[in-house]
C-alpha cells in the first residue's frame, strides 16, 4: 500500500494498542516506544490546546532520544460542554460520565504531532469528531460497566468495542474517536515526503 522513504524510519510515540492498529492500516513498518510524560491537565486549558501540546509532549520526548527518525504522537479527549472527561477512576465515576452523554450529542478531539528533529520539521494539529450517544437506561449502563471495558477509556466508552452499540450517529472521523485520525495523519505523511 504505502511504503517509508529509504533511510527514514517511523516511531509511534504511543502505548496505545488501538493507535497501533489503526496506523498498521497503512501497510508501513514503524517502531513503538511509549513516552513517559505527564498529561494532566493545566487549570482553564482549553481541549484542543490540551491535546496539541500533550501530542508535541510524546513526540518531542520520544524524538529527543531518536532526533533522525520521524516520530508520530497523540491524545485524544472527550468533551461535553467544554469539560474534558478522562478515564474513569471507578466504576461511579464511569457511571456519570455515561449518564451525562446519554441523549446527547458530545465532541472527541484528537491532537497529533509528526516530527523530526534532526531535520528540525514539525507538523501538529487537531481533529474534532461529533458523537450522539443514544438515551441509555441506568440498567445498560451498569451492564456495560460490568464488562470493565470503560474503566481506562477517555469518557467511559470504547466506540471500536462493546461501546459501539451505544453510539448512534457520528459525524467526522471515525478513526479520529478510537484515537488517531489515521485519513489526516496519512495526508502529513505524505506531504512531508515520509510516505510514497
Amino acid at each position: 500500500m504505502f511504503q517509508v522513504k529509504d533511510g527514514d524510519s517511523i516511531i509511534l510515540a504511543s502505548e496505545s494498542t488501538r493507535r497501533v492498529d489503526i496506523l498498521r492500516t497503512l501497510g508501513i513498518s514503524f517502531s513503538i516506544i511509549p513516552p513517559d510524560i505527564d498529561e494532566r491537565r493545566k487549570k482553564d486549558e482549553p481541549p484542543k490546546e490540551f491535546v496539541l501540546r500533550i501530542s508535541h509532549e510524546k513526540a518531542h520526548k520520544v524524538g529527543s532520544h531518536f532526533p533522525d527518525k520521524w516520530v508520530i504522537g497523540a491524545d485524544t479527549v472527550v468533551v461535553y460542554k467544554n469539560r474534558v472527561l478522562g478515564k474513569p477512576k471507578g466504576e461511579k465515576e464511569a457511571f456519570h460520565m455515561l449518564t451525562t452523554l446519554r441523549g446527547k450529542w458530545h465532541r472527541v478531539i484528537t491532537g497529533y504531532c509528526v516530527l523530526n528533529m534532526s531535520k528540525q520539521i514539525m507538523y501538529r494539529d487537531a481533529v474534532e469528531t461529533k458523537v450522539f450517544v443514544r438515551d441509555l437506561s441506568d440498567e445498560e449502563i451498569i451492564r456495560y460497566i460490568k464488562t470493565s471495558e470503560p474503566l481506562g477509556k477517555a469518557g467511559s466508552y470504547a466506540m471500536q468495542g462493546r461501546g459501539g452499540y451505544m453510539v448512534k450517529e457520528i459525524k467526522g472521523s471515525y478513526t479520529n474517536v478510537v484515537g488517531l485520525p489515521i485519513c489526516e495523519v496519512a495526508e502529513v505523511l505524505l506531504s512531508l515526503g515520509v510516505l510514497s
